[in-house]
């Protein structure tokens, strides 16, 4: 049984076929409209879907369903929430159609539960979540999207629009406390570790003896790196406060037997003594600055780069198909 939520959720694909039925069914030519293409509507309505998301985490749906003993009534969530009984029972209703949400009817009420994908990669509690990198989304990358015909007319970044810094100091303003600091690397962190084993997995870098990994954060691609390579050394070369905050995200020793390879050093990718490697790595590090702030970066890593050195830039591209 559909709920009215989950149906109002579907009336584009609805629209789409009734039009389709009645070219069908009249018998006769009669002028409409097409059918809206399955991308374009997935383009239209997908901001929707992604601000479900991201208010769910942030109301704590995914975390209360997951530390709770059974499936939850709208009543108990509403409670939990502090938030209306009315919109709540839509809200939830909407995540079931977008599938992060699971309902059951038992004893006549209907209950919620997370789904598979809730319980692995949204709940803060699970190894695999993705809350930390959906939060920064939220608060940070949703914000400033909605400036982007402001940056294309401009042609300039628009952290001082959407927030009144630089981005300079809007990076500072991450840092300013330990909290501050760990919000923003737990961020980081939580989407840098479901891409590190397939970017070392795609290159044989056996050959290197050290390695160093340029603003590597909370070295989440220096510890898969001593997974697949156990007799590489690997530095993570980062500011005195992320280095000092780097203990909150050690892993096990049973799951990285060989982390001892492993050393933090304070250090700036903005000056020129950087440590020494035969492998440096920028992973996720030039698309968050003005092209003159790049140009210092690579500078100062090329001063480095003795023969024989390699430098490995990891950043998103777009595929050309």
């Amino acid at each position: 049984m559909q709920t009215i939520a989950t149906r109002a959720w579907r009336i584009p694909q609805l629209i789409r076929n009734i039009y389709t039925t009645r070219v069908s069914a009249a018998g006769k030519n009669i002028t409409v409209s097409p059918p809206l293409p399955d991308k374009l509507h997935d383009l239209i309505y997908a901001f929707r879907e992604s601000k479900v998301l991201f208010a769910a985490c942030d109301l704590g749906i995914f975390d209360i369903l997951q530390d709770s003993d059974a499936p939850q009534s709208v009543e108990d969530m509403s409670s939990k929430i502090g938030s209306n009984a009315d919109a709540t029972a839509c809200f939830m209703d909407t995540l079931v159609a977008l599938e992060l949400l699971e309902k059951t009817k038992q004893d006549g009420s209907w209950l919620y539960s997370n789904s598979n994908i809730a319980k692995q990669f949204l709940s803060k509690s699970s190894p695999h979540s993705v809350y930390g990198y959906i939060k920064h989304s939220n608060e940070v990358i949703y914000p400033i999207f909605g400036n982007l015909e402001s940056a294309i007319r401009e042609g300039s970044n628009q952290w001082m629009r959407t927030f009144n810094l630089s981005s300079e100091d809007f990076f500072k303003s991450s840092y300013n406390t330990e909290e501050d600091r760990i919000r923003f690397q737990s961020a980081m962190h939580s989407t840098s570790r479901h891409f590190c084993h397939a970017v070392v997995t795609a290159f044989d870098l056996s050959s290197f003896e050290n390695c160093c990994d340029l603003g590597g954060g909370m070295g989440t691609m220096a510890y898969t790196l001593c997974q697949y390579y156990p007799n590489m050394k690997i530095t993570v070369c980062e500011v005195q406060s992320v280095v000092d905050s780097a203990r909150h995200f050690h892993p096990l020793l049973e799951d990285y037997p060989n982390q001892g390879n492993i050393s933090y050093v304070v250090g700036d990718f903005f000056q020129t003594d950087l440590p020494k490697a035969d492998l440096y790595i920028l992973s996720r590090i030039l698309h968050d600055w003005p092209i003159e702030k790049v140009e210092l970066i690579l500078s100062n890593v090329i001063k480095c780069l003795p023969s024989g050195t390699y430098l490995a830039l990891l950043a998103g591209i777009y595929n050309g198909n």
